[in-house]
């Protein structure tokens, strides 16, 4: 005979079956979620992520496997991720690592069912191993890229510069060709000519000695810019007056100024005292004013000296055919020659190189201002004798 308590019994062990059906459902499902997961965070992490979009992602799939309601990433160098929360009641946190050792840490907060577990420990800690290594080939990966980046910016900066000593070469070649065959061919000629007039004569040696002179001056700049670039270019610095030398080199190019009906004038609004060698600043007010000069057809050059912020300042302003915009950035570049593009002059394109190479070592500057067919303003900058030495960095 059955008990009568059999069909209770049975009701019983029927609900708890199910109930354990249930939870090894739930326990299967998890699970299912958890090897999914590491499957699909191990797929997309080889993306070639950035590190932000790494973090993110670790964040959202670990919240949503073990159901938290926040999460955080904080890597070792402060780069952080994601929201904390304020006394959370469950907290769960586990280091991102890589084979190189600990980079960072990620935290979930309140798990929405129960606590977090070991198993929940186990899990995050190889899906945060899976995001360490994604990390740290994130970082080689921008690495490699800035790399290739500064490799592309440093062959293009030696191809302009090859480019610009071709240039140079071709410059300098033609402006020794020139003055030379003048040279010799006025030489042959009064040479050959034995029946010349005295007077014919003198004019050709005139001619000879301005030749000679000019290929002085060509020499002399690349002597002068050889020695700047292997630091073996002499400074005998002392505080001088510097309206002194101003007015000397004013004083020399007025007659070159006045031969092509040019107006040269030298205000001086302050005088000045600074440390310096004359013979150089004497090189770049001549290279100053000479290109003003030069590059002027019609109109005057001016110079103009004042003090100012504890510097000497001395602008060389004309109304010559100026410079386009483009261009200015790249005038005291080395071997370039702005006549190239915008006049055809003699010149080596060493002289405005030579001028910030001198002013620098003075401890000033020089800056240009300029608008095509308006003219241009070249300024120099010197501190005044006995002024502290500007801080470096």
């Amino acid at each position: 005979m059955r008990s009568p308590h059999t069909g209770v019994t049975d009701e019983v062990d029927l609900l708890t079956s199910q109930k354990h059906i249930e939870q090894l459902s739930e326990e299967v499902l998890d699970l299912y979620r958890q090897v999914n997961l590491l499957y699909r965070l191990g797929d997309v992490f080889n993306a070639g992520l950035e590190r932000h979009q790494i973090c993110q992602l670790l964040i959202k799939e670990s919240c949503k496997v073990l159901r938290a309601r926040a999460g955080r990433v904080v890597l070792d160098d402060g780069f952080a991720v994601g929201r904390r929360v304020e006394s959370p009641d469950s907290v769960l946190s586990v280091a991102v690592e890589t084979l190189q050792g600990h980079i960072g840490e990620i935290t979930l907060y309140d798990k929405r069912r129960g606590f977090f577990t070991a198993a929940d420990e186990k899990l995050i800690r190889a899906v945060a191993r899976q995001a360490g290594v994604a990390l740290e080939n994130s970082r080689r990966i921008a690495g490699l890229i800035e790399q290739n980046r500064a490799l592309e910016r440093l062959n293009a900066e030696l191809n302009q510069i090859a480019q610009m000593k071709s240039d140079f070469v071709s410059n300098v070649s033609h402006e020794l060709r020139t003055p030379l065959a003048s040279i010799k061919g006025f030489a042959a000629t009064i040479i050959d000519d034995h029946q010349m007039p005295p007077e014919v004569v003198r004019e050709f040696v005139g001619i000879i000695n301005d030749e000679s002179d000019k290929l002085v001056v060509i020499i002399n700049d690349l002597l002068d810019v050889s020695k700047m670039l292997s630091g073996h270019l002499n400074y005998q610095l002392a505080p001088r007056p510097l309206e002194r030398v101003v007015e000397e080199v004013v004083t020399l190019l007025r007659i070159q100024a006045e031969a092509k009906g040019l107006g040269l004038s030298f205000e001086r609004v302050d005088r000045a005292v600074v440390d310096m060698d004359p013979t150089r600043i004497s090189q770049v007010f001549t290279n100053l004013i000479g290109n003003a000069i030069k590059f002027t057809d019609e109109g005057r050059v001016t110079v103009r000296q004042w003090v100012a912020g504890g510097e000497a300042h001395v602008a060389v302003s004309d109304t010559g055919i100026g410079i386009r915009t483009d261009l200015l950035p790249h005038v005291f570049d080395r071997f370039y020659r702005v006549e190239n593009v915008v006049h055809t002059k003699e010149g080596t394109g060493l002289g405005l190189a030579l001028v910030r190479g001198i002013v620098d070592y003075h401890r000033g500057g020089v800056d240009v201002e300029s608008e095509e067919g308006r003219g241009s303003v070249f300024t120099v900058h010197l501190p005044l004798a006995g002024s502290p030495a500007p801080e470096v960095g």
